[in-house]
């Protein structure tokens, strides 16, 4: 027994010294200039901004999806998209904005339709580089199904991080649609607006069953912003056409059960379903085209919500 206990030493050990290693190995210059960095620069719009100011709080589908420009011109607040990616999941997302957070801010929540079937909401790869290698500090805010998706996808980490370190090259200047560099002063993704739309293919039905567990970090999250005196409103994501089709009786389910947790729902989900010919290269990122059309529609409803007039502005827009 003390042999075989002291041979399992000899491979225990080793193995943690070599997971730590690498986990621990500062992330590359490469790594530095992607998307999850921008993190950083986002919260620091959060601490910064004056207000009157409207925070949108979701995935790739703000960043690749808002004209931010657009929503100053027209309702004369300060936008600040923090949408990255879906990977960090909406938990992650809604308790990251926690402390930014004031008195009579607008809050809009704009998450993916998958976040609220099966665990991505808990996060994946990418939350996992972002605690480690972004934000460790953050790793405070995860509960324990985060934690456990954490450990979910070590491994996969492992094998990007150790990768990347026997591949990395010098980076070079150009700036790719998924930098950190990509994204303008308001938080959106500007880089891809002047590219061709891309083939996408549609998302295929969503599986399982509703999160429970996330409706639950929403009410928490309304009961938070209320506390602080903000407003709070639920906008469904811009989507694909195609892809909405093969899931819109979980959609549907999605929008009932907010309207039953009592969520200020700005339209119904139909709304903002886009032609596959302004959508670039998922079926949450827009054309250019597309990111006007999508934001044209998201300040009309705000506007409803707020009771704000139409103005020069956007009908410049609409034109």
């Amino acid at each position: 027994m003390k042999k075989f206990l002291t041979r399992l030493l000899f491979f225990i050990i080793p193995s943690l010294i070599i997971f730590f290693t690498i986990i621990f190995l500062p992330p590359s210059a490469s790594f530095k200039k992607c998307l999850l960095y921008s993190l950083i620069d986002k919260n620091n719009l959060m601490a910064t901004d004056s207000s009157p100011r409207i925070i949108f709080i979701g995935g790739s589908n703000l960043s690749f999806g808002l004209n931010c420009q657009m929503i100053k011109d027209s309702l004369k607040i300060n936008p600040i998209d923090i949408g990255i990616h879906i990977g960090l999941g909406l938990k992650y997302m809604l308790s990251n904005a926690e402390d930014y957070i004031r008195e009579s801010d607008i809050i809009v929540v704009s998450p993916e339709y998958q976040n609220f079937y099966g665990e991505i909401a808990n996060g994946g790869i990418e939350l996992l580089s972002t605690i480690v290698e972004v934000s460790p500090k953050s790793i405070k805010l995860l509960d324990y199904k985060q934690y456990f998706s954490l450990i979910q996808n070590i491994p996969e980490f492992l094998k990007s991080k150790w990768e990347s370190e026997i591949t990395k090259s010098v980076s070079d200047t150009a700036i790719g649609i998924y930098d950190r560099k990509s994204f303008n002063s308001y938080g959106d993704v500007y880089t891809h607006w002047k590219l061709p739309k891309e083939k996408v293919v549609p998302f295929g039905k969503m599986e399982g069953k509703m999160n429970k567990n996330l409706l639950l970090s929403l009410n928490n999250f309304k009961n938070l912003v209320y506390k602080k005196k903000a407003k709070l409103f639920i906008a469904f994501p811009c989507y694909q056409d195609l892809s909405f089709v093969n899931s819109s009786l979980q959609i549907k389910e999605i929008e009932v059960n907010l309207k039953k947790n009592g969520f200020n729902l700005l339209s119904a989900p139909e709304r903002y379903i886009i032609p596959d010919s302004l959508i670039f290269n998922t079926p949450y990122h827009l054309t250019k085209q597309g990111v006007d059309l999508r934001t044209t529609l998201l300040i009309e409803d705000l506007r409803k919500v707020l009771n704000l007039p139409l103005n020069a502005e956007l009908k410049s827009y609409n034109n």
